[in-house]
């Protein structure tokens, strides 16, 4: 019985990894152009996206249940959340309910922003999906997603 030699992996510019640093490199400059002529430039910088989609789908969370939730280590929540709280999106707060923990809650000033802000998003989303089907961008999340869950098993 002979067993077959694995699959030649692609390495250098023509691999997986070169366009994932691609995609996360163009991404995040289509970000910063996109806040650049938004209404939220002053307030929203590239990086604190997904802590404000997490604080608009449940407000008062702790940092813990924020890291847990956006799979971030409690130190980078800690630096995101004084960013955060820098731009006056946020405000820590005692938990009422345990005196040594705190929530951290969204701003009058970030609820005004939420709309623009979901706007911006949604005009990121449909850039991404342009050239593809819905099935292709369905299936594509699938793998994006089993890849990272893959990646991340190895460091934690």
């Amino acid at each position: 019985m002979s067993i077959s030699p694995p699959k030649k992996l692609q390495v250098g510019t023509d691999s997986v990894g070169f366009y994932l640093s691609r995609a996360n490199i163009v991404f995040r400059e289509l970000l910063k152009q996109s806040l650049e002529a938004s209404s939220l430039s002053d307030y929203i910088k590239p990086g604190m996206g997904n802590l404000m989609f997490a604080l608009y789908e449940r407000d008062g969370q702790s940092k813990t249940e924020l890291a847990r939730k956006l799979r971030l280590s409690k130190m980078t929540i800690t630096r995101l959340v004084r960013d955060v709280e820098k731009q006056k999106l946020v405000t820590i707060e005692a938990d009422d309910r345990d005196g040594r923990a705190s929530r951290v809650v969204l701003t009058p000033l970030a609820r005004r922003l939420e709309s623009d802000y979901y706007q911006l998003a949604i005009q990121l989303e449909d850039r991404i999906a342009t050239n593809f089907t819905s099935k292709q961008l369905s299936d594509f999340g699938k793998h994006l997603k089993n890849l990272v869950d893959s990646l991340e098993s190895d460091l934690f």
